[in-house]
């Protein structure tokens, strides 16, 4: 390596301006955080042209390498090709945070594995992005020279689809975030006083939606003051809310708030008389992570990553049993109240960063 710290561009061409999004982008900003206040690489943060000036600020850090601008579905083209002009051999690392890296740098390449949802569950996506985008993320895996996988449980399916690159690749689980941890709560006044249930995430079909809100008619002719809230962005790929979506909705029973603020989430996390993670598929599951560190009950389908995250922390429920699900949200409204404390957080993104350099580095 060269110079007295590694030079180290993450990918974060997928962040916005302002830092909203879904999970990618939280582990993309949380990530480069700790690897700034670890201070052993010298960061570079691959942006795009309108997060340039934004994006280090966000982070505490860094300096801002601008993408060339192409049109949005040509952007896997542009990472995958275009940029090796761009890069050239400035840096000793690149690390993918989204699905690809780039072709013919000599740094070493960095993945991070998310899920494998692109290959599994081709059909929650657009054709066109699924055309773009698998062929390019299987060779981008296979050309890596440090695969990171999320959980055990990406890690196992990351072996169905390259055998010999998921034999050497490391687990390095996430953590929840400290803004999450830290500061005020602020309110939803549409829950504040109500007893709720909540879920955290898209409306993508693999999140499982549908199961929850038939859950809740169900749930709400015993308690009618109950509430379900929604929290996440939009969906990515094709929405999935089932038919009880529009019924829970207008009779105020469903409450759906979108790119809401930490302090507000962290509101909901700890006033929830139960939290839901219902999905098919994750390649982590970091709303239950969050639930857990900020003392919220919760109920998890069995999905092997939500239930290797959560353990017997949580109970566990199979994806397509309503009755189910309603049954627990139920025994969570009805349970007497009780003072809520939080455990003691026994991992942080620092542990994140720290554990992503030692693999790569080796140090």
């Amino acid at each position: 390596m060269s110079g007295p710290r590694p030079q180290w561009l993450l990918m974060a061409g997928h962040v916005p301006a302002d830092g909203t999004g879904g999970g990618i982008v939280r582990y993309t900003l949380e990530l480069a955080r700790g690897l700034v206040r670890g201070g052993e690489v010298d960061l570079h943060l691959l942006t795009d042209a309108s997060a340039t000036r934004t994006l280090p600020d966000l982070v505490g850090g860094g300096r801002s390498v601008p993408m060339p601008r192409v049109p949005g579905p040509l952007a896997a083209a542009a990472e995958r090709g275009l940029l090796t002009r761009v890069l050239g051999d400035r840096y000793d690392v690149v690390q993918g945070a989204k699905h690809l890296l780039p072709r013919g740098v000599r740094a070493r390449g960095v993945l991070t594995i998310h899920d494998m949802l692109v290959l599994d569950r081709p059909q929650d996506f657009g054709r066109l992005k699924r055309t773009l985008l698998a062929r390019p993320y299987l060779a981008s895996l296979r050309q890596a020279d440090t695969l990171l996988c999320v959980s055990q449980a990406t890690r196992e399916r990351l072996s169905q689809w390259a055998p010999r690159a998921a034999q050497d690749a490391a687990v390095v689980p996430l953590a929840t975030s400290p803004s999450l941890l830290a500061g005020a709560a602020t309110p939803v006044p549409q829950l504040d006083g109500r007893p709720f249930a909540l879920v955290v995430g898209d409306a993508s079909a693999r999140k499982n939606l549908p199961v929850v809100l038939e859950a809740f008619t169900d749930v709400v002719r015993t308690r009618p003051d109950a509430r379900l809230a929604q929290v996440g962005p939009p969906a990515w790929g094709v929405s999935s809310y089932g038919p009880h979506h529009a019924e829970l909705l207008a009779s105020g029973h469903l409450v759906q708030l979108e790119r809401v603020e930490d302090a507000t989430l962290r509101w909901c996390y700890e006033n929830a008389a139960v939290s839901l993670s219902p999905s098919l598929v994750e390649g982590f599951g970091l709303p239950a992570a969050e639930a857990l560190d900020l003392g919220s009950p919760l109920v998890t389908s069995l999905d092997p990553a939500l239930v290797e995250v959560s353990g017997d922390r949580a109970e566990h429920l199979p994806a397509d049993d309503p009755a189910a699900w309603a049954a627990a949200v139920l025994r969570h409204l009805e349970a007497p109240p009780r003072e809520r404390r939080r455990p003691a957080v026994s991992r942080t993104w620092d542990d994140v960063a720290a554990e992503t350099v030692q693999a790569v580095l080796g140090r």
